[in-house]
């Protein structure tokens, strides 16, 4: 998936479970899903009586398959201090999140600077529109809800920001080792299941004499979606 489809896969998460509130007990299904760790962080349990606004953040990640780069805790200076360690706490009041980004909250905060107080509360990013941030928390009022604040706006602690773009997988670019293997892989594989056919040969030499193959692969690596149109180009011919 790409950084923009991780990150959306949280948000996903995070609206799917709009309306879940204390009311209606469906909350309980989030506390119960960040209650699977093993082992859990700090070997505690979450209960029903506790917020649980960081351990819906910590579940998010766990439903959307990211718990390796989000990380989980139940408290939001806790959260704070694992993200910190690895460089991805950005303390700026200003940062321009993206969705998928984890903003923590300050009650105490006079609006003056940037926020230093301890943090209250947290929610993920779910959109910036304008100078609009939309946010959806759990334990909002008893509930998983929105919330809207300006960029740079009161109550504002700072972002945690997991390593989306290194869980990434890059579609587009291959190194010239990763599309070797690839053909290497390709041509063996059709040479054993096709030697038998004459055009086999034949592909293999218009490939040749097109320019994009020595014989034994296509020449250079490009995207995946040109290196393979090249290919399929010389079988065409």
């Amino acid at each position: 998936m790409t950084e923009t489809e991780l990150r959306q896969s949280v948000v996903d998460v995070m609206r799917g479970w709009l309306g879940w509130t204390e009311a209606n007990g469906k909350f309980r299904r989030i506390i119960d899903l960040y209650n699977t760790q093993n082992p859990l962080p700090r070997r505690y349990p979450v209960k029903y009586s506790d917020e649980w606004c960081a351990a819906t953040v910590t579940a998010a990640g766990m439903a959307a398959g990211l718990q390796d780069i989000i990380y989980g805790e139940c408290g939001c200076g806790k959260m704070i201090a694992l993200y910190e360690a690895r460089g991805l706490w950005v303390e700026d009041d200003a940062y321009i999140p993206s969705p998928g980004d984890i903003i923590m909250y300050d009650w105490d905060d006079s609006g003056l600077g940037d926020n230093r107080g301890n943090p209250d509360h947290v929610g993920v990013v779910e959109q910036v529109v304008g100078g609009t941030i939309t946010i959806i928390e759990g334990n909002k009022g008893g509930a998983v809800a929105r919330r809207k604040l300006a960029v740079n706006g009161r109550y504002i602690r700072g972002y945690c920001t997991p390593d989306y773009a290194g869980k990434a997988e890059e579609d587009d670019d291959m190194t010239q080792e990763q599309f070797d293997k690839f053909m290497d892989n390709y041509l063996a594989r059709k040479a054993k299941e096709e030697a038998s056919q004459p055009w086999e040969q034949d592909v293999i030499r218009r490939a040749k004499e097109a320019g994009i193959s020595d014989g034994r692969r296509p020449r250079s690596p490009g995207t995946r979606v040109e290196n393979m149109a090249m290919v399929l180009a010389a079988v065409g011919k």
